[in-house]
């Protein structure tokens, strides 16, 4: 009995030691993450990204910091490679609205307008109780569809998309000095858009 006794306490010495172990690796990685935030701060992006793989390493399954290393890399115009780390971070944690949004804004300086949108969309299913974040998403989704019809053209049910974003932005805020400027271009459009559009409409300047 005595033996079992020893031997018991040694491994419960030994889970403690291990608990205690992770928790400061898991310390020393929101330090390491607190430095990267400062140098993302000061504009110094690959000093960031080098404080956030540090971080990884003490923290290997925090979604968060891949989500921070990859906006670091995006701000340093590494543009696929940020995308295959935003990937991971969302393939891991789909509830992250913030790299949805960080992704979104990658995909644009990609010109991929159309993806943009989608996770634009993903951004205000997850932040649509938080006024001020769903606006800024109402208006880059309208953005994006924006730079698509003077581009390549819409299909009508995207333009009605378009619309329905921009208004959101009025219904939300009434007051904001952007508003006037939002009823110029819907009124614009829904002037010059085809009564009966069959396939896409572009937009000239």
């Amino acid at each position: 009995m005595v033996f079992v006794f020893k031997t018991t306490m040694k491994y419960k010495f030994l889970i403690y030691f291990l608990i205690l172990g992770f928790y400061a690796a898991a310390q020393e990685g929101l330090n390491l993450v607190a430095l990267g935030n400062q140098s993302m701060n000061n504009g110094a992006y690959r000093e960031a990204s080098e404080y956030y793989q540090a971080a990884l390493q003490k923290d290997p399954q925090n979604w968060t910091i891949y989500t921070m290393l990859a906006f670091s890399i995006h701000k340093q115009k590494r543009f696929r490679e940020a995308d295959s780390l935003f990937r991971i971070s969302l393939n891991n944690d789909s509830s992250n609205s913030k790299t949805y949004w960080y992704k979104a804004m990658n995909h644009i300086a990609l010109k991929q307008d159309s993806i943009a949108i989608v996770l634009y969309k993903k951004f205000i299913q997850i932040e649509k109780f938080r006024e001020h974040s769903v606006t800024q998403a109402y208006r880059s989704v309208g953005q994006c569809y924006e730079r698509l019809l003077r581009r390549e053209g819409l299909f009508a049910w995207q333009i009605d998309d378009m619309v329905y974003h921009y208004e959101q932005i009025e219904k939300l805020d009434p007051s904001g000095v952007e508003v006037p400027l939002i009823r110029n271009f819907i009124e614009l459009v829904n002037a010059k858009r085809p009564a009966n559009q069959v396939g896409k409409w572009k937009m000239e300047p």
